[in-house]
Formats: structure tokens, C-alpha cells, sequence
């Protein structure tokens, strides 16, 4: 399909390779108001900007890649760090609440390895305070909420399609948004403010109404190729993926230190990355090197964003959620070139440890 692309007169941005991939992951995501962006990042910088949050804060959690949170700076914003629930990795509703003060522009929260947040009672607290949710599920393609895909819930919903992605563009990024009038401005906002609909025709030459700056944040026919190539191979992807976390959760059930990632009971992750959690910090380093002696390597997740340099001058609060997660999360690895052989060999250690 990428080759086929290369021999068309449009292999940039916004074509019809783009548009073909928009509206068949519209279908499986469960909205139409969805965007090809040429990163998971820039869609979460496009939905800051339709939050309005410059100049004010954002609720945010420390525990996630560095790009959920530099957005929030680099919008002109303040992150705010709210505890997370250190059985989960997901942010604690109940700490997003004690964290509202007037100053509070949007609420961003994170699936931590696809693993879908308390989208309700998250989703409870924004309206009490009329607040804008941002979902940073850049893990989450295929991931479940109350029996409904990842674009059916909040205001603004942020997917990567990056290269470790489930279903990947080389490089990319999905934004999903609950309303048609964001939608509308967002894919305005991807190309520097043109609206390829909205073209007019002078005397003479074609031009656009621009009335806002935008960006340069546009998915390429290229890009929209590899990812429409994948996308008839995303329900086998996510059952393997299911199946070898079925496997180590049997066997962490025969742990004494050992624990899985809690799931909620109305949520079903897609096990972008399988999560063990230790007892200890150094219960984690002996479980490290006892995968590392049958040669898999074992790896942390994400780094807690609240200790990074680039962060120091925002407050740090007493978060024991994020630094007990933080301590003792292990990710194992999942994925299609994990086979049934390898994980039983994996999870022989996770047992008996």
C-alpha cells in the first residue's frame, strides 16, 4: 500500500490515503469527530489549545511519558501534580478534586499501558466543576471502557500511532473530539490554520480564510498507508495480547510478592505494556535479574515526570500513590513477538518467585 501511495500525485499531508485511514478508525474508536495528526504529542498540544488553558493550570499526573506534560508547559500552562492510585498507574480521582482551584483550565489523565482510567468518576468531578477532560490514551487503540471504545468518553481524546504503537505510522497521533465545533477548528488548526474544504475560488487564483494561526501537525498519505496496512490485523494483535497477560496473571496468582496491574471491573486493557508490580524497590531488582538470567529483559515504564529538571520550579506535593508505583513497577514483556513459549518460560519465574 506504501508503494502504491509513492506512485500516486499526493503522498503529503491531508490526502486521501489520510482521510481513508480517518474514517476507518473513526468506526472502530466509536467517533467521527477524529483527526490524523503526525504525532500522539501534537494532539495533545492541539487539545490544550481548544481547552484555552494558557495562563492557567492543569491537573495532570507525574506518573506518564514526558510527552503528556511538556505540552502543558509549552502551552503556556501550569501542570499540577494529582496522586495516582499505585495499584493502577492511573491518576486518583478523589486527589484531582483537592487539586481544583479557580485557576484549573482542564483535567489531563493517562491510561498507563493502555489501561483505561475511572473515566466516570473522573468524568463526574469535571462537570461538578465544569472542567474539560483530556485523555492521553496514546497507549490505549483497542483499549475498553463500560463495553465502549477509547473515542466514546471525554471532551478530548489523544491516541499515538507511533512506531511501538499497537497499529503504527512510522510516527503519528489520533485526536478525538466530543464535539463537531472542536473538530471543525482542530483540523484548521493541524495545517496552519487552512481548512482544505473550505477553499475559495477568486477571479483568478484559489486562496483560504485563514483566522488563526496554526501548526504544522498534519499526517502524510505515507504515513496513513502504513497504518492501513495494519489496521485488518488489530483484533489478532490485541487477542495475542490478552492471551500472554492471561498467562502471567495466572502465575503471579502463585506469587507471595508479586501483583498484577489492576484492571477495573468495567474497563478491559488492550496490554500495550503488562505491569507487574513488586513488593519492594529491591524486591523489583531481584525480579529484574531473575528475568535477565533467562535473557528477557524486563524494563521500568515510565519515570515519574515530578523529578525531572525541566519541572523543578513547579510545585512538588507528597504524592505516596506515585512513589510507592513509581518504586515497584516492573514492565514485562507483551506483544506479537512474545510466543506462547516464551511467555510460559516467563511466567515459570513470576510463580516461583
Amino acid at each position: 500500500m506504501v508503494v502504491d501511495t509513492l506512485k500516486t500525485t499526493w503522498i503529503g499531508g491531508d490526502g486521501p490515503r489520510v482521510k481513508e485511514f480517518e474514517n476507518k478508525l473513526a468506526k472502530l474508536v466509536g467517533n467521527s469527530n477524529l483527526l490524523a495528526l503526525n504525532s500522539g504529542t501534537s494532539a495533545l498540544h492541539l487539545a490544550l489549545r481548544l481547552a484555552d488553558v494558557k495562563g492557567g493550570e492543569v491537573i495532570s499526573t507525574p506518573m506518564t511519558c514526558f510527552a503528556t506534560n511538556a505540552p502543558i508547559v509549552n502551552e503556556g500552562a501550569t501542570p499540577v501534580w494529582a496522586d495516582i492510585d499505585p495499584e493502577s498507574g492511573n491518576i486518583d480521582p478523589n486527589d484531582i478534586e483537592q487539586k481544583i482551584t479557580k485557576k484549573t483550565k482542564a483535567i489531563m489523565i493517562v491510561d498507563w499501558g493502555g489501561n483505561p482510567c475511572d473515566i466516570r468518576a473522573i468524568t463526574k468531578i469535571a462537570k461538578k466543576y465544569r472542567l474539560p477532560v483530556i485523555r492521553d490514551a496514546a497507549q490505549s487503540l483497542g483499549s475498553e471502557y463500560d463495553g465502549k471504545p477509547v473515542g466514546a468518553h471525554c471532551d478530548y481524546v489523544c491516541v499515538s500511532t507511533q512506531a511501538i504503537k499497537i497499529i503504527n505510522t512510522a510516527d503519528g497521533g489520533l485526536l478525538i473530539t466530543k464535539r463537531k465545533s472542536d473538530y471543525q477548528r482542530a483540523k484548521s488548526l493541524r495545517w496552519y490554520g487552512i481548512d482544505r474544504d473550505k477553499r475559495v475560488q477568486g477571479k483568478t487564483f484559489w486562496q483560504y480564510p485563514i483566522s488563526e494561526a496554526g501548526f504544522k501537525m498534519q499526517m502524510t498519505d505515507i504515513a496513513a498507508s502504513l497504518g492501513l496496512g495494519q489496521l485488518p490485523h488489530l483484533n489478532k494483535l490485541l487477542s495475542h495480547r490478552r492471551k500472554i497477560a492471561s498467562v502471567y496473571n495466572q502465575a503471579i496468582k502463585k506469587s507471595k510478592t508479586l501483583r498484577p496491574q489492576k484492571v477495573l471491573p468495567n474497563a478491559k486493557s488492550n496490554y500495550w505494556m503488562y505491569t507487574v508490580l513488586c513488593e519492594t524497590k529491591q524486591n523489583r531488582t531481584k525480579l529484574f535479574k531473575a528475568l535477565d538470567e533467562i535473557n528477557v529483559n524486563a524494563e521500568e515504564g515510565h519515570r515519574r515526570n515530578d523529578l525531572y529538571p525541566v519541572f523543578k520550579s513547579y510545585k512538588k506535593d507528597h504524592l505516596p500513590g506515585v512513589k510507592q508505583f513509581n518504586d515497584t513497577e516492573l514492565i514485562i514483556p507483551n506483544g506479537y513477538w512474545v510466543t506462547l513459549a516464551d511467555a510460559s518460560k516467563i511466567a515459570k519465574v513470576l510463580a516461583s518467585f
